[in-house]
């Protein structure tokens, strides 16, 4: 099609509304980038708060010498509608002073664990399987002086930031997932 033959307003009109599609597109997509690494950053707050609620429930039944039915307090954090899966794994000092724990313990710590057991530093990382995407995180637990309002080191003879164990969990996106699908929506209308 020749330009010559098309009035110059049609012309003016056309190449604003590309300029505004292009523009428009662009800001629905950077949107939805920007809001999903905040969910993301969110998801890993929400396991750094569902780390220490896990382990002041352990160190509560630690206390109080009803750690030995740390399963149910552990079945029941699995109950909770984000969370796909959490485990607890011991770290060499609590199964060399206290034992490997019970046959209804996490015992077979996966790769990841193993690496956060051995470094102390926690891993994040979004993955996907059959059920969806998900959010795993590894994070370590250390023998610190003040941890939750308690010494670790009362109980655990080790030295200060010595990793005990970790909480290894599978946080669900897939509402994140939904509510970016319904507000890209949105802002496409």
């Amino acid at each position: 099609m020749r330009t010559g033959k098309i009035k110059i307003w049609m012309q003016l009109l056309a190449t604003i509304g590309l300029a505004l599609v292009l523009v428009w597109s662009g800001v629905v997509i950077w949107q939805g980038h920007v809001n999903r690494e905040s969910a993301i950053k969110q998801a890993i707050d929400y396991s750094h708060s569902l780390h220490n609620a896990t382990m002041a429930g352990l160190t509560g039944m630690m206390v109080t010498g009803t750690v030995s039915e740390r399963h149910v307090f552990l079945d029941q954090i699995k109950q909770l509608g984000t969370i796909r899966d959490v485990r607890v794994l011991r770290g060499e000092p609590v199964s060399a002073a206290f034992g490997p724990g019970t046959a209804k313990d996490d015992s077979q710590p996966d790769a990841l664990e193993r690496q956060v057991l051995l470094t102390g530093e926690p891993y994040f990382q979004v993955e996907t399987d059959t059920q969806g995407e998900y959010l795993r995180a590894v994070r370590p637990t250390l023998a610190l002086k003040d941890s939750l309002g308690k010494n670790c080191l009362m109980c655990h003879q080790v030295p200060e930031r010595a990793v005990l164990g970790v909480v290894s969990m599978k946080v669900s996106l897939d509402k994140v997932n939904e509510e970016q699908s319904t507000q890209r929506l949105q802002s496409v209308l």
